[in-house]
């Protein structure tokens, strides 16, 4: 098993019979979460951040187990429903470490967040001020800004945050309606491997600060929002932490030492390389001279991650064989789309063979779903 030792030195500390153990006692799909590599990541991020308040983004990996854990170890969280509020709560954790980080929330969700006490929330328009005003005048805002994504994944500045040029208009119509602004948030995207983009969305967000200094509009706040790297050091080809953390180390200190407040949301970084996915070939065919394996989880489950965060996995069989072909990797349902992954060097198979998937842990069984009956696939935490 020459490969899979390389692959358990490498990517993760599981061990063949240990994978097999899990198997026998719980069956497939199965998702190991790793237990002491979030709880690394988690002290990797204050370590590299030194001063920033971890708000967890619970959309990242919502399940107990992580929720649980990291409300051990004094994380706090970035919610964006009222069922989110709910599942972090239900772990003692208090409601001034929770940030209601949806600019666009269902009414509900603002009223069951004023039930509880959870009052600092984001916005980006008008309208969603009139809805506060309505529903919790008492709310601590954070406005949230556009900024660019250059470098990430993913744009989430696409769908949320205000035009910097309507910052201060959205900012004294806030303090007009007589709601209480206290501080800007920004999203670079994610993944983000450009460093340089956190850069300048902090310089985004200091003109908005001095321009509504000017107008007599004093924040305190700055919530940097997520998208940090999946690793922690540098991978060939990819960003780190530790690269972020060297260009916002010192634009963050001098925030901090004027005596703002600073949060980030991770979400990837403290839960994507914590995560493995072992599944099982239950099907094989030859279809138009390829090999295609068909396994017992895929884009409705676990592999989610591929469409909704245009993920890319490796792929690595619990089997030896001295050659590879290439192969199609797809799903259980009947669905021709779900197709998970094609040319896959792997060895020639059988059905009940083993795949392990690594890096799997963030926005992959969050967003699985129970189509054609198949359930999510089953989690445990090692």
């Amino acid at each position: 098993m020459g490969r899979l030792r390389v692959l358990e030195r490498q990517l993760f500390p599981l061990g063949e019979e240990q994978i097999f153990e899990l198997v026998s006692q719980f069956g497939t799909p199965l998702l190991v979460l790793l237990r002491e590599r979030i709880i690394a990541n988690y002290r990797a991020f204050q370590r590299f951040l030194p001063g920033v308040e971890v708000f967890y983004a619970v959309k990242a990996n919502p399940h107990p187990l992580v929720v649980g854990l990291l409300a051990s170890l004094g994380s706090s969280f970035d919610v964006a429903s009222k069922q989110e509020i709910a599942l972090v709560a239900s772990f003692g954790v208090s409601p001034e470490r929770m940030i209601f980080a949806n600019t666009i929330k269902r009414r509900e969700g603002i009223l069951y967040a004023r039930q509880v006490g959870v009052s600092l929330m984001t916005y980006d328009n008008e309208e969603e001020l009139k809805k506060i005003a309505r529903f919790y005048p008492e709310a601590q805002l954070i406005l949230r800004l556009k900024t660019p994504s250059n470098g990430s994944r993913i744009d989430l500045s696409y769908k949320f945050g205000a035009d910097p040029q309507e910052a201060l208009e959205l900012l004294q119509r806030a303090q007009d309606m007589g709601l209480r602004p206290v501080g800007l948030s920004f999203h670079v995207g994610s993944p983000c491997h450009n460093p340089k983009t956190y850069a300048t969305a902090l310089h985004i967000v200091e003109d908005v600060l001095e321009k509504a200094q000017e107008r007599g509009l004093f924040l305190t706040l700055i919530d940097i929002g997520g998208g940090f790297p999946l690793h922690t050091y540098a991978v060939e080809g990819e960003g780190s932490l530790e690269a972020v953390s060297e260009i916002l180390r010192p634009l963050l200190g001098a925030f901090l030492s004027r005596g703002f407040r600073v949060l980030a949301e991770p979400g990837r970084s403290i839960v994507g390389n914590a995560g493995i996915l072992i599944t099982r070939v239950i099907g094989k065919a030859w279809r138009s001279g390829k090999i295609w394996y068909y396994l017992d989880d895929g884009l409705y489950g676990t592999f989610s991650a591929i469409p909704f965060d245009k993920a890319h996995f490796s792929f690595y069989a619990l089997k030896e064989s001295d050659g590879e072909i290439p192969a199609t990797l797809a799903g259980p349902t009947c669905d021709s789309l779900d197709v998970v992954a094609e040319d896959v060097l792997l060895p020639p198979l059988e059905v009940d063979d083993l795949i392990v998937v690594p890096d799997i842990g963030a926005y992959s069984w969050a967003s699985a779903t129970n189509f054609n009956g198949f359930d999510k696939p089953q989690v445990v935490m090692v």
